[in-house]
């Protein structure tokens, strides 16, 4: 192959590439990829883990391994070029392409600010909690702790 080929060769499969990557933002939006009103399971596992049952710190010992399981299914269930957007919509909300706004299951409560039931819905794909891949193709989103990994601590 000449040069010329080789660059026309790269030139196609970095077209293809931005392609896919378009498509795939396209699709995770509510009602394609992310459900309406993404991970409504998530919401009392969070308050658990970040507040603790009475909204106040974290409880020391096990919790409510059911809600763990669910919430963490219903992560699972979105494909994972989308779970990233999908916990921004749960922790932040989203207005749909109707205009209307859905989402943001995390509201200020006695005891429980929402900054802090936030960073902890933000390590719900880390191998801590539900172990789950994104597109970043680790278990974390960039986009939701500033670039860097979480941390596992709960304040």
């Amino acid at each position: 192959m000449t040069h010329k080929n080789l660059l026309l060769l790269a030139a196609v499969l970095l077209s293809v590439l931005a392609a896919a990557a378009a498509s795939a933002a396209t699709s995770c939006q509510p009602g394609m990829a992310i459900p309406h009103n993404p991970l409504r399971s998530c919401r009392p596992y969070v308050l658990q883990r970040a507040c603790g049952l009475g909204g106040g710190p974290p409880p020391p010992h096990p919790y409510d391994w059911t809600s763990k399981a669910l919430c963490c299914q219903e992560l699972a269930a979105i494909p994972s070029y989308c779970r990233c957007g999908a916990l921004l919509y749960f922790m932040d909300g989203v207005v749909t392409s109707s205009g209307v706004f859905e989402g943001r299951l995390l509201e200020d409560l006695p005891g429980c600010p929402r900054e802090r039931q936030r960073g902890f819905a933000a390590m719900l794909i880390t191998p801590e909690e539900c172990n789950l891949g994104t597109i970043h193709g680790g278990p974390y989103c960039p986009s939701l702790t500033g670039g860097e990994m979480p941390s596992t601590e709960h304040k």
